[in-house]
């Protein structure tokens, strides 16, 4: 890597809050990769060969049904990283991730991180905290998608997103977030419409920009404080 891509790692909050001697570690395994809509980094069933820390992308988890509709399990922004059971020491996964909004990722081969995560016990601590963090962040998400409504839902997700990606514009069409929340797209179009109608959001086809976050945030459902939260005790507590 060049000095100005080792740099960035730090862009991701994850990576940050490693010693020196471990990032070096990982820099000298590391690349910076663009990566596009809907490439795909982990193949259901398959070992994981790569793991990604987001630095300007969004990723998702995804799970499908037998019919093929797909819903968003959880997603990864510059607060985590791909491929955690690398780290449980499971090696696969039958949730395939898919890149939901393109942009940077640093991608390190699984191996290396493994090694690093049994070598080192400040490393573990943090990735174990991260998993603990995921766990939680999952869980209210299950809640958030059974008990409330879609546009409070779509709110918190636009939010999340926007965090992950350290911008107030998002790169995604309507009919992506309407298979992310699990709804039909004119749904979300007319939700979509009224948050515009009210001052709070601009979009053009495949992006949206938030431009009021105080409305958003008054009009999303209380997960997105309680998730935001999460990652900060994370961050907070290095």
């Amino acid at each position: 890597m060049s000095t100005d891509s080792r740099d960035r790692l730090a862009v991701n909050r994850l990576l940050a809050l490693l010693p020196e001697p471990e990032l070096e570690e990982l820099r000298r395994h590391a690349e910076v990769v663009s990566l596009r809509h809907g490439d795909q980094v982990i193949f259901p069933d398959e070992p994981i060969k790569d793991v990604y820390f987001p630095l300007t992308c969004l990723l998702s988890m995804v799970t499908t049904m037998e019919d093929g509709a797909t819903v968003e399990s959880g997603s990864i922004g510059r607060e985590g990283m791909s491929g955690i059971p690398v780290v449980l020491n499971a090696g696969q996964t039958t949730m395939p991730t898919f890149t939901q909004i393109p942009g940077e990722a640093v991608r390190v081969r699984a191996q290396h991180v493994r090694d690093l995560y049994e070598r080192s016990p400040d490393v573990r601590k943090i990735f174990n905290r991260y998993v603990h963090t995921v766990v939680i962040v999952g869980s209210q998400s299950a809640a958030c998608n059974a008990l409330h409504r879609v546009e409070a839902r779509a709110c918190r997700w636009l939010l999340m997103s926007s965090d992950g990606v350290g911008s107030n514009e998002v790169n995604l069409t309507h009919e992506y977030l309407a298979a992310m929340l699990g709804v039909r797209r004119p749904g979300v179009t007319e939700i979509a419409g009224k948050l515009r109608a009210e001052g709070l959001i601009e979009y053009t086809r495949g992006q949206i920009r938030i431009i009021d976050r105080a409305g958003m945030e008054k009009l999303a459902c209380e997960c997105y404080e309680r998730v935001r939260g999460e990652y900060e005790r994370l961050f907070g507590g290095a």
